[in-house]
């Protein structure tokens, strides 16, 4: 989770479902660096109750360690976030409770996410009429 991240960032490749080749743009850094965005796309997660749900809009940064989810953009959606002492809360418009997170030592809420699994299916019909 990110405060000043304005858009999902991820550098793994395989964690998207699909990415769009033709989108290029840079990302600022922190610390004044622009860093290249090659591609963007949408990632699976896989929910607790097994439901899949997609991040949308991710940037595909290949040089990043870590991944990083916008709070700006969970805003700009309508998800409610709370931070109360050493706990972390995202909450759906309804509600919900989405995500719940504890600060780790090094100061930071980290999440787990648990990627969906991509299936291609095929089927071959035969008939002989």
């Amino acid at each position: 989770m990110d405060t000043g991240c304005t858009n999902h960032i991820c550098g793994q490749k395989e964690l998207f479902a699909d990415l769009d080749d033709s989108f290029r743009t840079k990302v600022k850094f922190g610390d004044s660096r622009f860093v290249p965005v090659t591609r963007k796309g949408r990632i699976l997660i896989t929910l607790k109750n097994g439901d899949h749900r997609y991040i949308y809009d991710v940037f595909y940064v290949p040089d990043m360690k870590s991944n990083l989810l916008s709070m700006r953009q969970l805003a700009k959606k309508g998800y409610v976030m709370h931070i109360v002492e050493n706990k972390f809360s995202i909450f759906a418009k309804k509600g919900n409770l989405i995500l719940k997170t504890f600060l780790s030592k090094n100061c930071m809420f980290p999440i787990d996410f648990h990627m969906g699994d991509f299936k291609c299916l095929n089927a071959i019909v035969n008939n002989e009429s």
